[in-house]
Formats: structure tokens, sequence, C-alpha cells
């Protein structure tokens, strides 16, 4: 048996959320896709010819709920020795990540600039002093405004800005200089992305989507269940996949929760069903899971790694405070303000609904058509109905499926939302059947 790793297992607890988990689980299937199509972009032997990289509609969008482990996903991909193989005649080659965050892209240069960091680091000044010098002449002359918060906003135009720039100093680079593998470009928190088709920062990503510079490049986004919606907004579509992520199953949570103790050096061996059962109020959602392992490490830590000493009562109890104090950070402002509101959408809420079936229910319920007392802020205009319908997908209370009907995907979030409300009894009675 292996030694207890006290301090990693400390690290682990401080670090929180921040660092890769340190088992990954039941995801394969999207690293796989991803790394297949990174590797078919990969045209080895044909630099000398300018038309023959990449592939266009080489993007991947993975989708969920808060937690559902996007962005562990995202910080996988850069440590491709730990993915299986995928399937054998590809290349041989390990592709390059670079990797951002939506945040940092405020303008065409949050992605360009690394991105020539990337392909040639040493040249990249060159393509940095080019793009700076096109902007300052475009603002120079009015055809491009500055926001307050450093926003480029061009005319139609120069909505291209850094596009062409871009293309020109790749054909400038020597083409045994350019890139000796394919890059996946990943951007984390891509529901913030909330550009029209013509947007600077939008013809960026469709110039990586349409394969413009004849680069070996993969573009992946990752975000809220609405992602899918902004990038279609954006006509990131032809060719695009989709991957939805949600609850581990039962075998991955094992996998999961033994496997952590492994990392860490603890003998659970004869503990597998006890850590089932306290991992089973996660319902195999990542984020839950995460908090099962922290106050179980917790624990671990005061007992020096006897699984034997552990109080299981009391780990129960710790499990559930962290899941209602991260269900209350959970709600929204107008969720929060219309908690009896939205305990009676989701009481009444069924999977399979469609968007306009939830707005039904919120205005019904808004006008007190149930005959219970419940807020009018919908009628006062404060929010509408599709702005209640965001805010529970953003928050993890509803997710949309490719198909657009829409599920619960945390069934105790679901539970939580509803118990918040206080509602009377009657309020279950006014939900449909299921026949």
């Amino acid at each position: 048996m292996s030694e207890f790793r006290a301090s990693a297992l400390r690290l682990f607890i401080d670090e929180g959320e921040k660092e890769a988990p340190p088992v990954f689980a039941g995801r394969n299937h999207v690293l796989d896709d991803i790394l297949t199509v990174s590797k078919r972009s990969w045209k080895p032997g044909t630099w000398f010819r300018e038309d023959n990289h990449g592939i266009a509609g080489n993007t991947r969008i993975v989708h969920g709920a808060p937690g559902a482990g996007k962005s562990s996903i995202l910080r996988r991909l850069e440590d491709w020795e730990m993915t299986p193989s995928v399937a054998s005649g590809l290349p041989g080659v390990r592709p390059r990540v670079l990797l951002l965050n939506s945040a940092e892209i405020v303008t065409p240069a949050g992605i360009l600039k690394p991105l020539a960091e990337m392909v040639y680091g040493r040249k990249a000044w060159e393509f940095n002093r080019q793009y700076d010098r096109s902007l300052s002449l475009r603002v120079g002359i009015g055809d491009v405004s500055v926001s307050a918060k450093g926003e480029s906003g061009p005319s139609q135009a120069h909505s291209m800005m850094g596009i062409e720039e871009f293309k020109d100093w790749v054909r400038s680079l020597p083409w045994h200089s350019r890139l000796k593998n394919p890059v996946i470009v990943a951007i984390d928190e891509a529901q913030r992305f909330d550009h029209d088709a013509d947007s600077p920062v939008t013809r960026v990503l469709q110039a990586l989507h349409d394969n413009v510079w004849k680069l070996p490049l993969t573009l992946v986004l990752a975000g809220l269940g609405d992602t899918p919606d902004k990038s279609r907004k954006m006509q990131l579509t032809r060719g695009t996949k989709l991957h939805e992520v949600g609850c581990l199953s039962a075998g991955e949570t094992r996998q999961v929760m033994e496997g952590f103790c492994r990392t860490f050096g603890v003998n659970a061996e004869g503990f597998g069903d006890r850590l089932m059962a306290y991992a089973e109020p996660s319902e195999g959602w990542p984020r839950h899971l995460h908090f099962a392992q922290a106050v179980l490490g917790q624990e671990l830590l005061k007992t020096h790694g006897d699984m034997q000493a552990l109080d299981w009562d009391f780990l129960n109890a710790e499990f559930t405070k962290s899941r209602i104090t991260y269900y209350q950070s959970q709600q929204s402002k107008p969720m929060h303000s219309l908690r009896g509101l939205t305990a009676a959408v989701m009481a009444q809420f069924r999977a399979g609904m469609k968007l306009e079936d939830i707005r039904e229910l919120i205005e019904g319920n808004a006008k007190n058509q149930t005959g219970f007392d419940l807020e009018n802020s919908l009628l006062e205009g404060r929010i509408d109905a599709y702005g209640l319908i965001e805010h529970l997908v953003h928050q993890g209370a509803l997710q949309e499926t490719e198909g657009g009907i829409f599920y619960s995907p945390i069934p105790s979030f679901c539970s939580f939302l509803i118990e918040q409300g206080n509602l009377d009894s009657k309020v279950e009675n006014t939900v449909p059947s299921d026949s």
C-alpha cells in the first residue's frame, strides 16, 4: 500500500476547483472526438503548399449546467498522455492546446496575439506590431471607435480587423518555421460571447471555424447550456458538433471516489459500498463529487488516512451542508426575489417541455392562474418570462438539449428551489401527470 500523501491532499483541498480533478472519468468520448478532429486537420509534408492545411468546420462545443465539468475537460486537453488512444491511421502527432477564457477576449487581439505565439513565438512580435499599427491607423481615421472598456467597434467595412493581418503574417513565415503540430484553440466560459455575426471577435471565431488561414486549427468552445445558441448567433454552424455533459454514471462515480483514495494513498479496500452510499446524494454531478472529496479529504487529514476512524454520520452532514451552501449561491437575484414563482414553475416543470411550454408555465403562474399568491414582478415588467428562463438555464436549474427540449440536470437543485418557495401543498397538486 502506498504512503498517505497528506501534503498533496491538503493542496487539493486548498486549491478547490482551480486545477484538474485528481481522477478523470466519463468524458473520454469527448476527448477522443476532439483529438481525432485535431489530428485530421494535420497534413504532414504539405507545408510547401498554402492551400492544403486544416479542415473547415472543425469546431466542437462542450456545454452543460454549472459544475458539469466543462473546464475540467479543457484542462484535460493539455495532458494528452493521460487520454486513451484514438483511431489508428491518424498522424502520430500530439496537438498543442491554446487555453483561453472569454473574459480575456475583448477584442480580436485576445485570440490572435496568443495564437501568433503558438504558431511561431519568435516572430509573434511582428504580427503584434502590425496589428497594433493597423488598429491605430483605423482609429486615427475614424473607422474604428474604442469603447470605455477597450473594445474596438469598427464599422461594417472594417469588422475583419486582424484577420488579413494574421493571414499576411502567416504567409510571411518560412514554411519550415510554421506549426509542427496541430493546435486546439479552447475557449472557456464561451456563454459570455454575446456578439452578432459581424462583430470583430465573431469574425475571428468564424475565421478559425472556416479555416481561413489554412492552418491545422480546431476550435473548442466550452460554456453553459445556451452556448450552442450563442454559436448559432455567431454563425458557427457548418460542421460543428455539440457535446452535452452532465451527471456521471454510478460506475463512473465509483471510479472517481475510489480513484480519489488511491491518488492520495488511502487504503479504501472494503469501503467501496460505503463510499458509494456517501457519494449517492451527489447524483453523479461533478461539482458535488468535488465537494464530497473535499469533505472526505478534510476528515482523512485528521485520521492520517485511516478510513476505519472516520465518522460517516458527520461526513454525511458536512456534505449536505456543502451542497445547500452551493445551491444558495447558485440562485441569481431574480430567482431569489421571485422564489415563489420559481418554485411553482420548477414544481410543475416536466422533462421534455419546450421553450414556449415553460414560458406559458411562468406567465400562467405569474398571473395567479393557479390561484396562489405568487410574485407579480413579471406583470410589472421588471423581467419577462424569457429572461427568467435564461436565468434558470444559466444557474443550472434547466438545461436545453440539441432538439430544443428542456430537462432539469440536477434533480436535487430543483427540489431545493421548490423548497425555497414555501409553496402551499396545493401547488404540487397542479402538476400535470406524466401519463
